[in-house]
């Protein structure tokens, strides 16, 4: 056995263990290659054994790792080599072609001869490093996604401070309600309101400072119910006072909790109230001229009736009781505005029919032989409509029962009202009387009459047609204004 043999003998206990060994002389002689290290060289120890490193390693020769060996074979203290600072003291590698990680100590062995030799200790720390390094792409992922959170709850706490702010600025009782009615939070008109701190509501019940169980009740519904928002006007007592609110409340958070929106209306309501009185007192008031206006053109056609009764005279009997009818026709659309609900506007089908009836009434004895045929829509006249409208009719129906049908004649009249398209209001007036003569023009009328009709017409900016091939056919349209209004027939 030659001395290499004999100083690498001592060293064969080192093949049994997972750390690659080699010993080198102080003239970089591999005295000793173990197992591990043949395996993952590729390097048979028979053929190291014996001959210098550089043979194998040739990087080993440069300066800077002579001059560090060089201080071991003095017997110095070891030398750590690690993989990220000098590469691979003897590169090794895996099954997959790649170089293991290498941790690296040289330390000074005693020889025999009183000189020393290198110990290479050599450790794959490859998984280790890569454990090292997912771990710190873990940590800086975690670092990174903790930054992450830290701005979000930054920018979460700027956005709810933003909220806050407005929220404290909004001249209403905003508060955020949990599904089971506790308050969340509040804001600073609220608290300012009810003289507490913010603190005090959260957690508390609705309810709670006893000044509204209006609101505790409309919440605790409103958060049974399917509704995503709702509203209602509620009563409570603020600083001993009555206040009238508007609460809107609007859920989120699945339906989790809900926000809601105190407005103090006190103010408007009793607008409201006081507009409403005084809009009573308005009405009693226009009723009561109304009524007063009925009654002096009630006086006037008494006048007129009473005034033909001391005339002989047929044209004059004839015109004051066409007076008598216009004035009558007048005073019937006041009557009927006193005592219509409303002051502005006067059921035409109502009216219409009283005219007609009361001048058919009035002249006997035709009126045992006329059938009537009276087709009214539910249309509502106001004042301007009413008055040149009904003064038309009274014309036509007048004019008709005077001269249409000969004594002994049994006729029939048929009046129309009715809405076109919702742009015009259509009046139809027609008789089956004898009729007018084949060039009768109304332009030329010289009947008093006729010459109303025209003039009221032109008033209401309408049409006049008239159809002279079986007995007499007015057709009258005139514009729809926002003065008229129509309500829906009953189902």
């Amino acid at each position: 056995m030659n001395g290499i043999e004999e100083s690498g003998e001592k060293f064969k206990i080192l093949d049994r263990i997972p750390i690659g060994i080699c010993l080198l002389r102080e003239d970089f002689v591999v005295i000793y290659w173990n197992s591990c290290l043949e395996k993952w060289t590729n390097i048979p120890k028979h053929k190291i054994v014996g001959a210098n490193i550089t043979t194998y390693f040739p990087h080993l020769g440069q300066p800077k790792y002579v001059s560090r060996l060089q201080e071991v074979f003095a017997g110095g203290s070891s030398i750590i080599f690690s993989s990220q600072v000098h590469k691979h003291l003897i590169p090794a590698y895996l099954p997959d072609g790649k170089l293991r990680v290498q941790y690296t100590t040289v330390t000074a062995e005693p020889a025999p001869d009183g000189s020393y030799y290198a110990l290479l200790s050599i450790q794959d720390v490859t998984k280790l490093t890569q454990r090292v390094q997912d771990y710190r792409t873990k940590r800086d992922r975690a670092l990174a996604e903790v930054q992450e959170r830290q701005q979000a709850e930054a920018a979460l706490q700027q956005t709810n401070d933003q909220l806050q702010a407005v929220l404290d600025a909004v001249p209403g009782l905003v508060s955020w309600i949990s599904s089971d009615l506790k308050y969340i939070g509040v804001n600073e008109h609220l608290c300012t309101t009810f003289n507490q701190a913010p603190e005090n509501f959260i957690g508390k019940d609705l309810g709670f400072l006893g000044s509204s169980f209006d609101f505790a009740n409309f919440m605790s519904s409103f958060m049974c119910s399917e509704q995503k928002a709702a509203h209602k006007v509620i009563d409570a007592k603020i600083k001993g006072n009555i206040k009238n609110y508007l609460i809107a409340a609007q859920k989120y958070q699945q339906s989790q909790a809900a926000v809601a929106v105190g407005i103090d209306i006190t103010e408007q309501k009793q607008a409201e109230q006081q507009l409403k009185t005084s809009l009573r007192e308005k009405e009693v008031l226009l009723k009561e001229i109304h009524h007063r206006v009925k009654n002096n053109l009630q006086v006037i056609s008494s006048l007129l009736k009473l005034q033909s009764e001391f005339t002989k005279d047929r044209e004059v009997i004839s015109l004051l009781s066409d007076s008598y009818n216009r004035v009558r026709s007048m005073a019937l659309i006041h009557e009927k505005l006193y005592q219509s609900q409303g002051i502005a506007q006067i059921d035409a089908a109502d009216y219409i029919k009283s005219l007609v009836y009361n001048l058919v009434s009035s002249h006997t004895p035709i009126s045992e032989r006329i059938n009537l045929d009276i087709q009214v829509e539910p249309i509502f006249f106001d004042l301007d409509t009413a008055i040149p409208c009904g003064l038309i009719i009274n014309e036509l129906i007048c004019n008709t029962l005077k001269y249409a049908f000969p004594e002994g004649a049994i006729g029939k009249i048929y009046l129309r009202l009715s809405l076109l398209k919702n742009q015009f209001i259509l009046l139809e007036v027609a008789d089956n009387g004898i009729g007018l003569p084949a060039d009768f023009d109304i332009e030329m009328s010289e009947s008093l009459g006729l010459q109303l009709v025209n003039n009221l017409t032109n008033q209401l900016e309408g049409n006049i047609e008239i159809d002279l091939q079986c007995g007499t056919f007015f057709r009258i349209t005139f514009p729809f204004r926002g003065n008229i209004s129509q309500i829906p027939s009953p189902v």
